[in-house]
């Protein structure tokens, strides 16, 4: 069931990523998603960063859309979807890019949690102060405007009792290669529509990342070989990632 919740505060996060707050708290577990609507243009889906809030990259006519809104202005919500991350051991996360946002409610639901962070440059490294404040912090910029110069692959492996990973999927596909898949759980991204399971638009191998997932452990992922590979199109044909 669809909710209208009215937005409290924008904030500016980075050039191209805003985090809208709301007027009311979700609860949720660390990885679950919304489906958010927008008047004319539709849903798509967003993890929550906050109880609050979602974090939005701008990257098209729907992000545009959503990351202009204000304070008053109105948007739906229907969720928390999917299911999430399990309680975690001591863990890394692992994030590049906006996918950091997803790993913020899980670092403070966490037990002495480490970071690894990526992306293009230090504009994309989201939370750096807080997540200092909750454990170490590591960081790989492509441009070395941030921590070491290079790919957040380039950080790992580091010693933890569990992982989790989020961010772009080839980088996701490469981070599986250097972590144990029996302790690292991922978030995998799918275009969604109508998120409870029966449409197929966002199948992976068969598992429906709306409700078999989005986070999946990596020992599943080695019967998913659509992972890293192939996903759906807005069209539903498939695309190569």
């Amino acid at each position: 069931m669809r909710e209208i919740v009215r937005v409290i505060r924008n904030l500016a996060e980075s050039l191209w990523t805003n985090t809208l707050f709301f007027d009311r708290e979700i609860a949720c577990e660390p990885g679950q998603f919304m489906m958010v609507w927008l008047p004319r243009l539709g849903e798509k889906p967003f993890t929550l960063s906050y109880p609050n809030g979602i974090t939005v990259k701008r990257a098209g006519r729907f992000t545009e859309a959503l990351t202009s809104l204000g304070p008053g202005d109105t948007l739906g919500l229907r969720g928390p979807l999917g299911r999430g991350y399990p309680l975690l051991e001591r863990p890394a996360l692992v994030g590049g890019g906006v996918g950091i946002a997803e790993l913020r409610l899980l670092a403070l639901r966490s037990d002495s949690p480490t970071f690894i962070l990526g992306g293009r440059t230090a504009e994309e490294i989201l939370y750096f102060d807080e997540f200092q404040s909750l454990g170490p912090v590591k960081v790989a910029t492509e441009d070395g405007s941030l921590g070491e110069k290079g790919l957040v692959t380039d950080l790992l492996p580091v010693d933890a009792g569990s992982y989790a990973v989020c961010g772009p999927e080839r980088m996701m596909v490469a981070c599986r290669s250097i972590l144990p898949d029996d302790r690292t759980h991922y978030a995998i991204e799918r275009y969604m529509k109508c998120a409870v399971g029966l449409c197929g638009q966002c199948t992976c191998s068969g598992q429906r990342v709306c409700v078999d997932g989005p986070i999946f452990p990596g020992k599943m992922l080695e019967s998913m070989p659509d992972f890293g590979h192939r996903r759906r199109s807005k069209s539903g044909r498939w695309e190569k990632i």
